[in-house]
């Protein structure tokens, strides 16, 4: 009887420990989804990227342009039916604006950290270099797949932001990012396809603060097309 007690106490414990030692550091999951879209040595060969396709919101169908180059320069621009600017957003690495038909906004400085590091091309390949610090905070279902959540933070402490990783696959599933107290974002990339060498997620469905989705279906992706500075300045 006291054996039995013995074990039943100890049970716990064992299975706590053995669902401890199962579960991967955040690292190791990073690790596994830069392998799963090619391999760090494949993304550092990555200087530019361009892609076209398009964004479909309200059973609106508009055109989107996207430019990424390295390290931090980024451009998005959406246009309607007849060519005419909807919306841009640029960075030149340093600065960011957001520009409409109703004028130019530069975003704060808050916003354009964020913006600097989430738009890059693979945010998670410069994590080390940017002192980007992430934290496994266990598993969670995601479109009916287990993920692992992984919170990560500047390294002043400040939020960056939560991603799901498929834990089958190592694949991004979802991103969370809070730009500001009034505007949180959840981004679900889907639809891998291999460009050169380097998975890219042709689909993304965007969201902001429980309102309506987006959905972003890219046509064509090219890399190291050797695109200009000029794309990215910011006036």
């Amino acid at each position: 009887m006291k054996k039995l007690a013995l074990t039943l106490l100890i049970l716990p414990a064992f299975c706590l420990l053995a669902t401890a030692q199962t579960m991967p550091t955040a690292d190791e999951v990073i690790d596994k989804y830069l392998a799963a879209i090619g391999g760090k040595k494949a993304l550092m060969k990555v200087k530019d990227v361009t892609s076209e396709g398009s964004l479909q919101y309200d059973n609106a169908l508009i055109k989107i342009s996207l430019k990424r180059k390295a390290p931090a320069k980024a451009m998005t621009l959406i246009t309607g039916d007849n060519g005419q600017l909807l919306y841009k957003f640029v960075t030149d690495g340093t600065s960011a604006v957001d520009v409409t038909q109703q004028g130019t906004n530069r975003q704060s400085e808050q916003n354009t950290r964020l913006s600097l590091m989430y738009n890059r091309f693979c945010p998670e390949l410069v994590y080390k270099a940017e002192s980007i610090k992430s934290t496994l905070e266990g598993k969670e279902p995601i479109d009916g797949q287990e993920a692992y959540k992984v919170t990560s933070t500047f390294a002043d402490g400040t939020p960056f932001c939560t991603n799901y990783y498929d834990v089958a696959t190592g694949l991004k599933v979802q991103t969370i990012i809070k730009w500001d107290q009034n505007r949180t974002a959840t981004l679900k990339p889907s639809d891998y396809r291999a460009v050169d060498g380097v998975k890219i997620p042709f689909v993304s469905m965007y969201q902001e603060n429980g309102g309506g989705v987006s959905k972003t279906q890219l046509n064509s992706v090219q890399i190291n097309k050797g695109v200009s500075d000029t794309e990215f300045n910011v006036q």
